[in-house]
């Protein structure tokens, strides 16, 4: 069906509704976007994007504005994310981003879920005890949001198969715990050419930068990565999980400021946080 007829079925789908401060919109709900996909064989994401173009507003995104406006939502539709780790940070991660509309994920874990995750990780719970985390979190991403493509890689992130996974990426997310594999990551990211947003926890306590491709980066918090230690203060600290939600979500803060194409807080700057005392601290490296 051609685009016109297209937009000519979203504007008979579409209601009138009131933003909470009453200012009016046009709105699409996720079943008239179902119908409209089922009608014109269009995926979910054209007809978001679509919408967003003809001033009509998926409802899932109606909280968004005005923090983001309508453009701001289509870059994010048309943006690829790269999460690598679905542990504690990775998976409130996948879940934020699936939730404000990044168009397309790659989620990356080589493990399964086991006990002692239920503790902090979001994707996991009983019935998934045993479960690749990657095909988990990829039933969870669709089940939010059917627009979104996503695909789970059940292998851990190496140097021979990080290329590959990185392809087509705008961006990824370092929600790993292991160092060593983090600098590996990083590599990947600079012969990519894409920014790394990272972050760490360890008890109530959380550290996070972004990183470009030209940047030091991880040399200036772990140093020299052939003597760097394998694990970070987790391994005394264990981990939180309002430490490991509180940590994602400043991880997806700067992964949409740098999708919208507005400048990171946190570039050559790490935030240092210690939720226990509700500190926080930003340190610049340059």
């Amino acid at each position: 069906m051609n685009r016109t007829k297209v937009v000519d079925l979203l504007k008979k789908h579409t209601q009138q509704r009131l933003h909470p401060d009453g200012t009016p919109y046009a709105s699409l709900l996720d079943s008239d976007e179902k119908e409209i996909a089922e009608k014109t064989s269009w995926s979910r994401k054209r007809i978001q994007i679509t919408a967003l173009e003809n001033s009509i507003l998926p409802e899932r995104y109606c909280r968004n504005h005005s923090s983001l406006n309508s453009r701001e939502q289509i870059l994010l539709l048309q943006s690829h994310v790269t999460i690598v780790g679905q542990g504690g940070l990775g998976g409130a991660v996948t879940e934020i981003l699936a939730r404000i509309g990044i168009g397309r994920l790659t989620l990356v874990d080589g493990d399964v879920f086991e006990d002692s995750n239920l503790n902090r990780q979001l994707l996991s719970d009983v019935k998934h005890l045993g479960h690749p985390k990657a095909e988990v979190a990829k039933l969870r991403v669709e089940s939010i949001n059917p627009a979104i493509e996503v695909t789970s890689v059940n292998s851990f992130f190496t140097q021979e198969n990080g290329k590959k996974i990185l392809e087509e990426s705008n961006i990824a997310v370092d929600c790993l715990d292991s160092i060593p594999s983090r600098f590996v990551l990083e590599e990947a990211c600079r012969r990519r050419g894409i920014p790394l947003v990272s972050a760490a926890i360890g008890g109530s306590s959380g550290q996070a930068t972004v990183i470009f491709p030209k940047d030091v980066g991880l040399r200036r918090i772990y140093g020299d990565p052939e003597k760097a230690a394998q694990k970070g203060i987790e391994t005394r600290l264990g981990t939180l999980p309002y430490t490991a939600i509180f940590m994602a979500a400043l991880e997806c803060a700067e992964v949409v400021a740098v999708l919208c194409q507005k400048t990171s807080s946190l570039q050559d700057r790490i935030l240092i946080t210690n939720i226990a005392d509700k500190s926080m601290d930003v340190i610049s490296f340059t």
